[in-house]
């Protein structure tokens, strides 16, 4: 079972200490995973919003037809 507060790990006699989240974790996921996924997402958007209103014709698109 893994526990969140376990003692940490001794190598030969000096004590390793257990992982720990830092703010350039944060940094790095924000830079390296977020950023990337929500660039994607905007250009897969662009590229409906393109399909739908240049080659189809469509007046509106997305959720502005839903509500409006």
């Amino acid at each position: 079972m893994i526990s969140l507060f376990k003692k940490p790990v001794r190598v030969h006699g000096h004590a390793i200490p257990s992982r720990r989240y830092t703010g350039w974790a944060l940094l790095y996921v924000l830079l390296f995973v977020a950023l990337p996924i929500t660039a994607l997402m905007l250009l897969l958007d662009l590229l409906g919003w393109a399909v739908t209103v240049k080659l189809l014709g469509a007046s509106c698109y997305g959720v502005g037809c839903l509500l409006g």
